[in-house]
């Protein structure tokens, strides 16, 4: 079983071309200067792609903090 947190961790990095050891799950968009509406959109289609899912717009809109986004993976993953 791959671990969710610290392969979304890695991807948000990627985007925001910041190092992960910036990032935590208490991290929101605004907390980061690079991370704004449109590496949101980046991160989330990153995200898609890399696990092969999909999110509903509704839940994109909740995602708030790093957090809010692993769980939704998860969500996605184990169902």
């Amino acid at each position: 079983m791959m671990d969710i947190y610290n392969e979304v961790i890695n991807l948000i990095a990627q985007v925001l071309e910041v190092s992960s050891a910036q990032l935590s799950e208490d991290t929101a968009i605004g907390d980061i200067p690079t991370w704004d509406s449109l590496r949101q959109l980046m991160i989330v289609s990153t995200i898609e792609e890399n696990f092969s899912i999909q999110f509903e717009p509704e839940v994109i809109m909740d995602m708030e903090d790093i957090s809010d986004i692993v769980a939704a993976v998860e969500e996605r993953i184990q169902s």
